[in-house]
């Protein structure tokens, strides 16, 4: 019986592809394969391949099967294939299959019980489309209904009934008047001059009166009368005595001294505070200012990324946008609206801070602010001088008055100290009247005039001058030390307030011309957004720089107005005392003697090169060459 053509290619099939698996699973990685020229790509296009009936004409009949059992005989070679045909592969030659001696021991074990848990796999199911799990419904509140700005606490902007409306010049002109730290100081000034007037009794005469009476019993009064002496038992006296100090070495005159020059160093502390009074006004006024402009700021931005946030949720209603662009905009509306709360919080921290700088009492509800701020953030830039700042600063700062006085004070305790190297006179005259204690009247007295003179001299007081006189030139030494330390301060915060004043001029003069091309950068990515040219990611990048271009213009501008007012603090130009402003609780007395002592032209040079300075150049009397004053851009004209 002939078999099928389509039998005899299966069996082809097998024959060629089976025993060429089983050599490629078992063979190496084949090598790579040879180049190939032009020209053999050119013959391998044009060779003709036969076609399925003369390759079916040209294989010879199949050798029928022999049956089970029987022995396999070697096959006849194929016969060649016709002229025009490719040579085909050679036939692999498969080799007999084994015979199954004990096909009990290949058993996979799969018929024995499943263990629990485990599916049976001949049971097993496999569905042909995949399960695609069901989303979760969104249980939260919407993010655009949830993220928002939260309302102004109660401790903002809010005023008393009766709440005083404050520019800077009334600030100032209260602070000067109310400040706590200038009441001390004024009181400050009244201790030294009690000290003072204490210390120079020493050099005036004293006056005292002295009177006494006297009454015993007899037994007390005439204990020897068996002997014939016999007293009264009542007496009485009068005496009037002037004591003066004729020489002390010098004591008494550096005491008083010492005190002097202590009690117009208070008139230069006093001076000192209402300058730094003045400067911290100004810094709590302007922090208000702007804390309020920053809020304002922020919280125009917050608006703005809420419009965004509505517009972007709308579009993605609308299918014309993702949900990226409205995260993008929920993020970045969530990023802006801490900054508004800590403005919110810097600006009542400011309000109760300036409150408390000018000596205001609280309203029962401390919430309440008894001033309503009224200003802005003026920048009026003014012409620095680095050198003339600083000889300015070095003639005119009150605490290097300060200092000069205490170089002086401790001259005049080492002349206290050496006096005890000298004796001392002391001068009594007075009048004496008291009774006659033998006679039985008390009208029976004597009186009169006496006056003597007293010294001493301690020859050997254990070194007790001498530890004295170490320890007053150990306190000289230090007093200068401090003072040229003091004056290398002094030009230090010169050199730091102007710096200051480049560093913020500077910052406004680039952020002006940003805070303008910030703003046509944000609309023309707002227009490209709407035209479809554009991304969100612009736009919010755009706001963001606008932010920070309109911040760093409002910090340049705080910045400016408080270095200014450290300047002018350190030079003392900003406020001529008791020219610019009201003088404080002082007597005509004291106010004279202050304007005298902080008249411009008393510059009071200290310690320069060395050099002591005197008592008399402490309070020149005479007209001396000013020191060149920059020109500050802040003195104040409120005075009278």
């Amino acid at each position: 019986m002939k078999s099928h053509p389509s039998s005899r290619l299966a069996a082809i099939f097998l024959l060629l592809v089976v025993p060429a698996a089983h050599l490629f699973a078992q063979s190496p990685a084949p090598a790579a394969s040879p180049s190939v020229s032009p020209a053999d790509v050119t013959d391998m296009m044009n060779e003709n391949f036969p076609t399925a009936a003369q390759i079916a004409a040209a294989s010879p009949t199949p050798p029928p099967v022999p049956p089970a059992g029987a022995s396999v005989e070697e096959p006849a070679p194929l016969a060649p294939m016709p002229a025009g045909l490719p040579t085909p592969m050679p036939s692999p030659v498969i080799s007999p299959m084994p015979a199954l001696t004990n096909a009990a021991s290949l058993s996979l074990g799969l018929g024995g019980p499943v263990e629990e848990g485990i599916p049976d796999p001949m049971q097993m199911t496999f569905p042909t489309v995949p399960e695609i799990p069901t989303p979760q419904t969104q249980t939260t509140p919407d993010p655009v209904t949830s993220i928002k700005l939260p309302p102004a606490s109660s401790l903002e902007l809010r005023l008393t009934p009766d709440a005083t409306r404050l520019g800077i010049d009334a600030a100032i002109q209260t602070g000067v008047e109310k400040n706590p730290e200038i009441l001390t100081a004024i009181q400050q000034i009244r201790l030294t001059r009690g000290q003072l007037v204490q210390v120079r009794a020493a050099l005036l005469p004293t006056l005292q009166v002295n009177s006494g009476y006297n009454a015993e019993s007899d037994t007390l009064a005439n204990p020897y009368s068996d002997f014939g002496l016999v007293n009264n038992n009542q007496a009485w006296n009068v005496a009037i005595q002037i004591n003066q100090s004729l020489w002390s070495g010098w004591k008494n005159q550096a005491d008083f001294s010492a005190s002097r020059l202590a009690n117009d160093s208070a008139f230069y502390s006093l001076r000192q505070t209402i300058d730094k009074v003045v400067a911290d006004t100004k810094k709590l006024f302007y922090d208000v200012i702007f804390n309020r402009a920053l809020i304002r700021v922020r919280e125009e931005s917050v608006a703005v990324l809420q419009s965004q946030l509505q517009d972007q949720q709308s579009r993605f209603e609308a299918g014309t946008v993702p949900r990226f662009n409205v995260l993008q905009a929920e993020v970045a509306l969530a990023n802006a609206i801490p900054p508004v709360i800590q403005a919110r919080n810097a600006l009542r921290i400011s309000q109760f801070a300036l409150v408390k700088q000018l000596g205001l009492d609280y309203p029962s509800d401390p919430s309440l602010v008894p001033i309503d701020v009224i200003g802005q953030l003026d920048y009026n830039p003014i012409k620095l001088d680095l050198g003339a700042a600083v000889f300015t600063a070095l003639a005119r700062n009150p605490s290097l008055k300060v200092q000069r006085q205490n170089i002086l004070i401790s001259k005049e305790q080492l002349k206290a100290a050496l006096s005890g190297f000298q004796p001392t006179l002391n001068a009594t005259a007075g009048y004496n009247a008291f009774n006659i204690p033998t006679a039985s009247s008390l009208d029976e007295a004597v009186n009169g005039l006496f006056v003597g003179v007293t010294g001493s001299w301690n020859i050997f007081d254990g070194l007790a001058t001498v530890g004295a006189t170490q320890a007053a030139r150990a306190s000289l030494q230090q007093s200068m030390v401090n003072y040229d330390n003091s004056a290398r301060g002094v030009e230090l915060d010169v050199q730091r307030s102007v710096s200051n004043l480049i560093e913020a001029q500077e910052v406004i003069d680039s952020q002006r011309a940003n805070v303008v091309q910030a703003t046509e950068a944000l609309r023309l990515s707002r227009e490209r957004l709407d035209a479809g040219a554009g991304t969100q990611l612009d736009v919010l990048n755009a706001q963001v720089s606008l932010l920070q271009a309109q911040t760093t213009e409002l910090e340049g501008r705080f910045r400016y107005i408080t270095a200014l007012a450290e300047y002018n603090r350190v030079l003392s130009l900003d406020t001529v005392y008791a020219d610019t402003y009201d003088d404080p609780m002082l007597t005509v007395k004291e106010r004279r003697r202050n304007n005298l002592l902080n008249a411009t032209d008393n510059p009071n040079p200290g310690v320069l090169q060395g050099v002591m300075p005197n008592k008399r150049d402490t309070l020149r009397k005479n007209k001396a060459k000013q020191a060149p004053v920059p020109p500050s851009g802040g003195k104040q004209s409120a005075g009278r």
